[in-house]
């Protein structure tokens, strides 16, 4: 690498970091959403002012690439993300930033034709702040801020419905074999206790690094225990806000059907790509609890 490409790629790199940071930055503020903006805009911008930069070539897509895996970094030995949220925001992140790359080549590109001069004009940097603000404006007023999602895990037991649902409502020690979701910062639940056995008990669940308190809403033995979570006192940003936890219990035969809802409502957007990674988190931590619950009926009968 020689002199002009190192000094090309100490800037990329600098520069990607700072706009990152201030993209986070302006979301710690408020000024912007966990929405388009944030998540396919910003990166779409930074590619553009990569793209307009006058050294551009193989460097600067390395430094860049680079300059993301910093912040990342950043992020997570702040405590400010897990890696999580870092891995699923990763496909997202290099594919529009390479897309804002490529746009912002071929502007510069035809540009420079059509000018026939060569260099970083001051629009490339005035422009992106412009539509930055436009697009965190439009979507603040005119976009619901959150979006209502409904996961729902059903598994057959062969046990009755009272049986099931004496083993559901309060339960210790978890020791089902954990996903692999739960090594890369998915909460791992351990327990789960209620106070009594009526409409209007606390109902505590204890992860590995917090709890969630509830209170039961509904209460039938064999047919339902529904909770409505009423504190959430895990570490990281609060962008999911779960509302309620719901089990549902229908005798199928000598056996038992068992449904586990969990409501919520996200702020990210876009939802076609944020549906997708929530729903894996949450069915991880379906499968891991009624697969636990599995092993204790089993357990308890022979």
């Amino acid at each position: 690498m020689n002199k002009v490409d190192t000094k090309t790629f100490i800037i990329i790199v600098i520069l990607t970091v700072v706009f990152s940071c201030l993209g986070f930055g302006l979301v710690e503020l408020n000024l912007i959403p966990y929405g388009l903006t944030l998540f396919c805009i910003m990166p779409i911008l930074l590619g553009y002012v990569i793209g307009q930069y006058p050294k551009f070539g193989i460097v600067v897509i390395i430094a860049s690439i680079i300059g993301v895996i910093i912040f990342f970094y950043l992020l997570l030995i702040g405590g400010l993300e897990s890696m999580w949220c870092v891995l699923t925001l990763t496909p997202l992140m290099y594919i529009l930033l390479f897309v804002g790359i490529y746009i912002g080549f071929q502007i510069k590109k035809t540009r420079d034709k059509k000018d026939n001069e060569k260099g970083t004009h001051t629009n490339a940097y005035v422009l992106p702040i412009i539509i930055l603000f436009a697009s965190s404006s439009f979507e603040k007023f005119f976009t619901e801020k959150y979006t209502e999602v409904r996961i729902e895990t059903k598994i057959i037991l062969p046990y009755s419905k009272e049986t099931v649902f004496d083993y559901v409502k309060s339960f210790d020690t978890l020791q089902s074999k954990k996903p692999f979701l739960f090594s890369i910062g998915i909460q791992t639940p351990i327990k789960c206790i209620l106070e009594k056995d009526s409409i209007g008990a606390k109902r505590t669940c204890y992860f590995k690094e917090g709890t969630i308190d509830e209170i039961v809403t509904e209460f039938k033995r064999g047919e339902i225990l529904q909770m409505k979570i009423t504190k959430y006192n895990m570490p990281g940003r609060k962008w999911l806000h779960f509302q309620d936890a719901v089990y549902l219990f229908k005798a199928v035969g000598d056996s038992t059907e068992l449904r586990r809802i969990t409501i919520y409502k996200s702020e990210l957007k876009p939802r076609f790509y944020w549906d997708l990674w929530e729903e894996k988190a949450i069915r991880a931590e379906h499968d891991y609890v009624l697969s636990d619950l599995r092993r204790r009926l089993d357990n308890a009968v022979h």
